[in-house]
Order: C-alpha cells, then structure tokens, then sequence
C-alpha cells in the first residue's frame, strides 16, 4: 500500500533538492576557474608531455575545501582509486608506515553500521569540512616500538627486498640510529603521511574530487573512534574528500622565481 510523504517530509525533500541545485549551480559555473593558474605560474612553450600537462591540471584544480555537499557519495571506485593513491606512495626505506582508515558518511547503498562522521567532526574541533565530508580518510602510522631494525615489522617489511633482512637491516640500523637519538622516530613516521596525503589529493583533483587536509584533532579521541589502539598507532593526517558546496578559491602562491632557485 502506497503512502503520501507527510508535509514535512515533501518540505525536507524540497529543500534538500534545492541545496544539491544551489551546489551544482556553483560547480558548473566555476568548474572553468578551477582551471585558471595561480597568479605567477610558469608559462611552458610546449615541450611538456600531455601526462605532466594533465598532472599540473590536477595541481591547479585541487584547493583546501571547507565545505563538500553532505548529500553526495563518492562511488566505490573513486574511493578505491584514492586510497590506491596512498598506497603507492614512497615512503623512507619502503617500510609504508602506514594503515589508511577509511571512512564513509553513511547513505543510502553505504553499509556503515555506524555514522562515524560526525563523531570525527567533533573530535576534528567540529570542522565543518570533516562533518559534511563524503569520505574521511584518516592515516595512521606506527609508532617508535615498531621500526627496530630486528623488530617484527621491519623484519617482514625488509624480507621484500633483494637480500632480505640482513642486507636491509645493515642499510637502516644507522639511520634508525641517528632518529632513535634526536628522538625524532615518531616524527619521521608521521613525515610519511604527508607524502600519502599530496598524491591521494593530487589524485583526487584529477579525478574531479574535491579535498582538504585535517591537522587539527584530538589524536587521542580520533583513535578511540577508529577502534586503533594508541600504543601502537599514532595519527599522521587526515583528509577528507567529496563535492564541494562553496565558490571556488583562488589559490594564492608567490612566484616560482621569489622561492627557488638553481646553483
């Protein structure tokens, strides 16, 4: 037996309806100032390949959204082809320090038990970036214990490589040195999220996603969330993916030439 939407559910309908037509109305109209370069950028004369082109198109196109359209999802494959991003990043000595969480707003066709996004949004200091994001992807990385030379995770990371572990080991064990006394273990290990997070929202761009970097949490709050336990994880960055519902922004960068420089 069929039923009629109730007034209010028809006015919900309505003006949910009228957001996604307010938020594709400003994406169409400045999907061609996405492509616009920053102020200062560097006029090639032709002698780049169509792959660099297509990858400085990305480049152009990507910005720090702070605010995505809460009623769209991302299809599987694109989530898949992001996380993909992460994963075949570089990171020190190949050890991929990482363990990439990710996380769906829950709608329809999504089998999330749970909406975790707004839980995030709060322990995120209620970002509204993360709390209508589409897809949050928090990176984890593994703590000091882990990078031992003789520990169990650089030992099956190591056993990879030509010559396995003892040709690995008298490659790293100086370097692990020198981190373990400037402290700096946890440091470098978090460093590599970030290499993960560039190519996942260079990614992004070129798939027409839009993004932004999370450095603002409460790692201890995040973990708990993610079911992660904080002796052996630590938070690296988070970033958060979807289509935006706010105008364009320019990028604002200085000149190739006032911060680089050849000797």
């Amino acid at each position: 037996m069929s039923r009629i939407p109730s007034a209010g559910i028809a006015a919900d309908t309505a003006m949910t309806m009228a957001k996604d037509a307010e938020a594709d109305s400003i994406i169409c109209a400045e999907d061609a100032d996405a492509k616009r370069q920053p102020p200062g950028s560097m006029a090639f004369k032709g002698l780049l390949p169509d792959g660099a082109r297509a990858f400085l198109a990305a480049m152009n196109r990507r910005y720090a959204c702070k605010k995505f359209r809460s009623s769209f999802c991302l299809d599987s494959e694109i989530e898949d082809f992001l996380l993909e991003c992460g994963r075949l990043s570089p990171s020190s000595f190949g050890l991929e320090h990482w363990r990439f969480i990710a996380v769906r707003a829950k709608g329809e066709g999504q089998k999330t038990s749970e909406d975790l996004i707004p839980r995030l949004a709060k322990a995120c200091f209620d970002q509204e970036a993360v709390g209508t994001a589409s897809l949050c992807v928090a990176i984890l990385v593994r703590r000091k214990l882990a990078y031992h030379p003789d520990g169990a995770f650089v030992r099956a990371r190591s056993e990879r490589f030509p010559g396995g572990h003892p040709v690995f080991k008298a490659d790293y064990e100086g370097y692990y040195g020198f981190l373990e006394s400037e402290g700096r273990l946890e440091h470098w290990a978090r460093s590599q999220a970030y290499i993960a997070l560039a190519n996942m929202m260079t990614g992004a761009a070129a798939a027409g996603i839009d993004s932004c970097a999370i450095e603002g949490y409460k790692e201890a709050e995040v973990l708990a969330i993610l079911d992660a336990d904080p002796n052996e994880w630590n938070v690296g960055i988070i970033a958060v993916f979807g289509k935006r519902a706010e105008p364009f922004r320019d990028r604002i960068r200085e000149p190739l030439n006032s911060i680089a420089s050849y000797l």
